[in-house]
Order: C-alpha cells, then sequence, then structure tokens
C-alpha cells in the first residue's frame, strides 16, 4: 500500500526537481548544438584534407569528437536518469490516487 508519506514524499521529489530536469534536458540539447560548432570550426580549420568528406572524417577521428561526444554521452545519461526517477514518482502518485478513489469506494 502506498502511503500518505510515500505520495509527499514523491510529490516533494517533483517539485525540487522541476528545475534540474529543465537544466539537464537544455545542457543535453546544448551539448548537441556544441558538438556540431566544434564540427564546423574543425572542418573550416581543417587545411592539409581537400574534400569535405575527408576533413569530416579526420573530425570523426579527432580527440575533439572524442571528448565531446562522451560530454554528450554523460549528459544523456543523466537527465534520462531524472527523467525515469521523476515518472517513477508520478507513478506512485497516480498509484495512490487509484488506491484511494478504490477505498472511497470501498473496493479494497
Amino acid at each position: 500500500m502506498i502511503t500518505e508519506k510515500r505520495l509527499e514524499e514523491a510529490l516533494k521529489f517533483l517539485a525540487e526537481t522541476d528545475e534540474q530536469q529543465a537544466k539537464g534536458s537544455a545542457n543535453v540539447k546544448y551539448l548537441d548544438r556544441l558538438l556540431k560548432r566544434k564540427k564546423a570550426l574543425f572542418i573550416t580549420g581543417d587545411k592539409d584534407n581537400k574534400s569535405i568528406s575527408a576533413k569530416e572524417q579526420a573530425f570523426y577521428a579527432s580527440d575533439t569528437y572524442k571528448t565531446a561526444i562522451d560530454e554528450l554521452f554523460e549528459a544523456e545519461v543523466s537527465s534520462s536518469t531524472l527523467d525515469n526517477k521523476r515518472d517513477k514518482e508520478a507513478l506512485v502518485i497516480d498509484l495512490f490516487r487509484t488506491l484511494e478513489a478504490s477505498r472511497r469506494k470501498n473496493n479494497i
């Protein structure tokens, strides 16, 4: 049975993580855009290769790309983890509502 205390914890968690969730989601989008900018800067700064395709392949093989995708990965994991925790707390609230409605109807 989900207690009122557990319900309060779920509501508190959701209320306290609104901004954190927004920042996490925005960070993922920012790092994705930053990756594109880094690629553009790398390609325009590459004077060794003639073709865009060769410049692009050099970028994907570079440490700059590896670092950028690692940062993006960590941000996505962090953001998704928080999203999952928030979804779980919302589920607790929904279950509490369902149980309370059933209790009021004397079904439980």
